[in-house]
């Protein structure tokens, strides 16, 4: 038995040595993204500036109210793509002009990917705004199911509900 996954361990291995990119090919991957993303502000969105984290915030409608914090609970309707404007999400019904279901979380729990996190923290309530995630605010180097390991995305926001965590000092 022991040998048996002792067997299986040493596959596992192979897989994972043999079939991970070496770091020129990450590192060229990570170029290819950055060229594309350079290309798309030009063409897209040339004013607008990257948040420190490279995050593009970029508000379509001004919302109303208070500014969302870490501990708001919101729900937003949203749609996400690739920059080659491949759908890969959306909340149910977005894209075909219907909000059926919103997504929900929590800002500051890390539910969500940090990009949309941190844009969360520059929205109110009924704000309406495109965001532009490098990978490093999206899936990062490794992707997630169908998306590639450095791949930029677009996402089209709104806030749709905001429930304010209610503050020791508020009380």
């Amino acid at each position: 038995m022991k040998k048996f996954f002792a067997g299986i361990l040493v596959v596992i291995m192979a897989v994972v040595i043999w079939g991970c990119p070496k770091d020129n090919s990450l590192e060229k991957m990570r170029e290819n993204e950055l060229k594309k993303l350079d290309e798309f502000i030009d063409l897209h969105y040339h004013d607008s500036v990257p948040k420190a984290s490279g995050l593009y915030y970029i508000e379509e409608i001004k919302g109303e109210g208070d500014s969302i914090l870490p501990g708001d609970r919101v729900q937003v309707f949203y749609a996400t793509w690739t920059l080659d404007s491949v759908l890969v999400d959306e909340s149910e019904g977005y894209t075909v002009g219907h909000r059926f279901e919103p997504l929900e979380f929590t800002v500051g729990k890390s539910e969500v990917i940090k990009g949309l996190e941190e844009a969360a923290q520059y929205m109110q309530l009924h704000t309406k705004a495109h965001l532009v995630l490098p990978s490093e605010v999206a899936y990062g180097q490794n992707g997630k199911g169908s998306i590639p390991g450095f791949t930029t995305l677009l996402m089209e926001v709104e806030v749709y509900k905001v429930y304010p965590f209610r503050r020791p000092d508020e009380e």
